[in-house]
């Protein structure tokens, strides 16, 4: 008796110490449509208050950092063929390439590889159409980063640094979670895919959530919910389907957007289900606007009224430092 007694206090004690531990940890849920930027927070805490990515992990980098620039070349290739006339057939070649998709890469080896994509850069329709449509509306966010760096990223055996992971888009694809402390709590942050393919199984993580981080884009206001990469992981980069894409003249910019729904309008939509949905009920929303930098660029070129049905204000100018806007 005296030995069961024991053992039951003991279990009392776990539990009453598990109780507590419960107590301090704080269940944080990052959620917000695709490329919104969740991702990007989740590794910056990682590196603000975990050990950052080890030597391996940097390197495992490398295959997506490749991938995001095709991304971005693939976007400034539609680009051209929509607003500049190639005036070379060597141009026309290589720009119809890229524009078609990523089945073409597949066999040719890294040299081989790098030779087109530093090509590419070189190109007269393609330098004209970056001078003309700094920000055209479908250009990857980070390719003001990578383009400039594109011959350092291409060097056998790179290392990518914390700036260039940063950068680097990633489709989450699965539930990804951290844990790390901060003052007196443990932080537990969980993200989630912003892809609508992956939006069913966030039910699994609402149980005993304390708060919702929802991330949205400022500068999605302009681009479209749907591009070819929205459901295609980095891994595909050489193995997507061996059939190429058959070439189709690029939509322009206007008819892409009334066709398909705006991303900055398919956050809001989400963000009003998040707050509606009976799991969520008890706990705190924290909506975190993304990427003023970005926003703040596009707004004199492209105007809040030419992509958002009802906003009648033509904003010319706008002050990141005071977060202010100003109507002339």
């Amino acid at each position: 008796v005296k030995k069961q007694a024991q053992l039951s206090t003991i279990i009392d004690n776990k539990l009453e110490k598990e109780r507590h531990e419960n107590l301090r940890i704080v269940k944080i849920l990052l959620l917000g449509g695709a490329d919104a930027g969740k991702s990007t927070i989740l590794k910056q805490m990682r590196i603000l208050h975990m050990n950052g990515f080890d030597a391996t992990e940097m390197r495992s980098f490398n295959r997506h950092l490749r991938f995001n620039v095709f991304q971005i070349f693939h976007q400034v290739a539609l680009g051209v063929q929509e607003f500049i006339a190639a005036s070379e057939e060597a141009e026309k070649l290589l720009i119809n390439q890229f524009a078609e998709g990523v089945s073409w890469f597949k066999g040719i080896d890294d040299e081989a590889e790098n030779d087109c994509l530093l090509t590419f850069t070189e190109l007269k329709c393609v330098d004209s159409f970056m001078k003309m449509h700094p920000n055209y509306s479908s250009l990857p966010d980070n390719s003001e980063y990578y383009v400039p760096k594109l011959g350092e990223l291409l060097v056998k055996d790179y290392v990518p640094t914390a700036d260039d992971i940063l950068h680097l888009r990633i489709p989450t694809t699965a539930v990804t979670e951290i844990n790390f402390s901060f003052a007196t709590s443990t932080i537990r942050l969980i993200d989630v895919g912003g892809q609508r393919t992956y939006r069913k199984k966030w039910i699994h993580c609402f149980d005993g959530v304390s708060a919702v981080l929802f991330v949205a884009s400022m500068a999605a206001y302009d681009q479209a919910r749907t591009t070819i990469y929205d459901n295609i992981s980095s891994d595909d980069h050489r193995r997507m389907s061996a059939k190429p894409k058959v070439r189709q003249k690029a939509p322009s910019a206007h008819n892409s957007i009334a066709q398909r729904q705006n991303r900055l309008r398919e956050s809001a939509h989400l963000f009003s289900e998040m707050i509606r949905c009976k799991p969520l009920r008890s706990a705190s929303f924290i909506l975190f606007l993304n990427k003023k930098d970005l926003f703040g660029k596009k707004l004199p070129v492209h105007p809040l009224g030419k992509h958002i049905a009802g906003y009648s204000k033509t904003i010319m100018a706008y002050n990141s430092k005071r977060t202010m806007w100003y109507e002339l």
